[in-house]
């Protein structure tokens, strides 16, 4: 984490603080002078790193509240940017409050406007800041972080006037629903703490006067609370002079019990009430700063990288995570491999063990496996005429004017050119079944030998309709082709017709022959 510098902008002096885990310690002093910078400038040089805040505790702060039509995003930016600089002359230290809006048909925005009438005495520090690349986290006013300190020191009410002393002076700063709305510094003599408590009460009554006559405070909004911050040697010194009427309502709190309550651990000797402004600063600084980007620059490059790489580290863990649970996963599987190969080694030995008791076979464990093997693919091949009967029936019976005379069955006489397409290789055998032969010895072929009974035995078309019928009825059967079919005549186009019909045998009925083919196992 960053060290934090605190810088307490006076009109008389600055002091250079250093905030580490509550507590507070002061680095130097500077007079608000010219001749204070180059001694500034050394002290920022030795610490360039470190975040800077400067906490301005001057007269010449202005506030001005201003109603704006509801408008958002760039128009609402650019009409914020016009009513600056229509009201004031340097805007280089200026900011806008939001308020809320207004409860109307019109609903306009409530904008509080506040900035530096004299922006010429911050120039030097910052444009030494800028010099040495400082890290500037912002420029900030007691106002800003009076709504901090007022709800760290338990002030309970809406609305509020918070009364501090600090070495610039009386502080005299009223919140309205956890936001600045106005303050007002007074010179003050710390050493007198008699005239200090009686110039409270004094100051917070004209105050009170001045919030309603200029309509900040309504006039019907009861007693106005007043919250004062005194040392605890001057409490009661304080409650005396400070007592509630009708208008005000005084309570005295006391400054150093609300320091420790903020968490404060030690600080130096001689620091007021701005001792809980800079805690309150440094430990949650507030969300609006005067400071314009250009000052912050080398801040917001450090947050930059210091998001960058926050989020190279987030990257970094979530590999590492992810690694390590791949990790736990290979881990994980490698012990199961290795469970499952001791079941298996186990298991092994078991079967083992159960082989030795087994009778003892005529043949080797090898050998049956061979012999079984080759009953399989004897059986694969094994030729049945009851399945070439039977495919042969289901044809006969689709064409009853068919009578068969003769059937010729054998085993690899048929040609196997005769079978296959030229140029396309014999199809690969099913997986668990034994290869093919090489030979043209597998096949089962039939030859069939059959007659048509038909009521002319001339009608050359309806015998070669009955005969197409019954070969295309034969090849539709599965496995089965039909190698040639000799017709009772020559049909071919290029001779004439002839035959054995028309002739003095015209009487006799029609005989035609089918060679067809089943491959062994299919």
């Amino acid at each position: 984490m960053a060290e934090k510098r605190l810088l307490y902008f006076t009109s008389r002096q600055v002091c250079a603080c250093r905030w580490m885990s509550g507590r507070l310690e002061i680095d130097a002093l500077f007079a608000n002078k010219e001749e204070s910078i180059a001694e500034f400038s050394k002290y920022v040089a030795s610490a360039r790193n470190a975040l800077y805040y400067l906490l301005v505790d001057v007269i010449e702060e202005d506030f001005h509240q201003e109603n704006i039509p509801y408008v958002r995003g760039r128009d609402r930016r650019t009409l914020l940017a016009r009513k600056l600089a229509q009201r004031y002359r340097d805007v280089s230290l200026a900011l806008t409050l939001s308020l809320g809006y207004e409860t109307g048909p019109r609903r306009e925005e409530k904008v509080l406007f506040s900035s530096f009438t004299n922006t010429q005495q911050f120039q030097p520090w910052l444009a030494t800041l800028r010099a040495c690349q400082a890290r500037l986290a912002g420029v900030f006013s007691v106002p800003l972080v009076s709504p901090l300190v007022g709800k760290r020191a338990g002030v309970a009410a809406s609305r509020y006037l918070l009364v501090s002393l600090q070495r610039a002076g009386l502080r005299q700063s009223y919140v309205e629903n956890g936001q600045i709305r106005f303050s007002r510094l007074g010179l003050a003599d710390p050493a007198d703490a008699a005239e200090i408590a009686r110039q409270c009460a004094t100051e917070s009554a004209r105050m009170q006067q001045y919030l309603t006559s200029v309509r900040i405070v309504p006039r019907d909004a009861g007693p106005l609370d007043i919250a004062v911050l005194a040392p605890s040697d001057q409490v009661a010194l304080f409650r005396t002079e400070c007592r509630s009427n009708a208008q005000l309502r005084f309570q005295v709190l006391d400054l150093d019990s609300t320091c420790r309550n903020s968490g404060l651990k030690s600080a130096p000797e001689g620091l007021l009430g701005e001792r809980l402004f800079l805690h309150e600063l440094a430990a949650a600084r507030p969300g609006e700063q005067f400071a314009q980007e250009a000052e912050r620059r080398f801040y917001n490059i450090w947050r930059a990288r210091l998001t960058l790489n926050s989020a190279g580290v987030a990257v970094f863990l979530f590999c590492v995570l992810l690694a390590g649970l791949r990790l736990m996963d290979a881990f994980n599987a490698k012990e199961l491999a290795q469970a499952d190969t001791e079941q298996a080694r186990a298991l092994s030995a078991q079967y083992a063990k159960l082989q030795t008791q087994f009778p003892q076979m005529p043949a080797s464990s090898e050998n049956l496996k061979g012999l079984v093997a080759n009953y399989r693919t004897l059986e694969h091949q094994n030729a049945s005429l009851a399945l070439i009967l039977g495919e042969l029936s289901r044809a006969l019976s689709a064409a009853p004017q068919i009578e068969v005379e003769r059937i010729d069955w054998r085993v690899g006489v048929a040609p196997r050119a005769a079978l296959e397409p030229q140029g396309h290789p014999p199809a690969p055998a099913a997986a668990g079944q034994p290869p093919a032969a090489d030979s043209d010895r597998d096949y089962q072929v039939v030859e069939i030998s059959a007659r048509v009974n038909a009521a002319d035995a001339s009608d050359y078309r309806n015998i070669t309709l009955l005969v197409d019928r019954f070969v295309e009825t034969l090849r539709q059967q599965p496995g089965l082709q039909v190698i040639s079919t000799r017709l009772p005549f020559d049909i071919a186009a290029e001779k004439s017709l002839s035959g054995d019909i028309g002739d003095e045998r015209a009487a006799e009925v029609p005989r035609f022959k089918v060679l067809a083919a089943k491959r062994l196992g299919s």
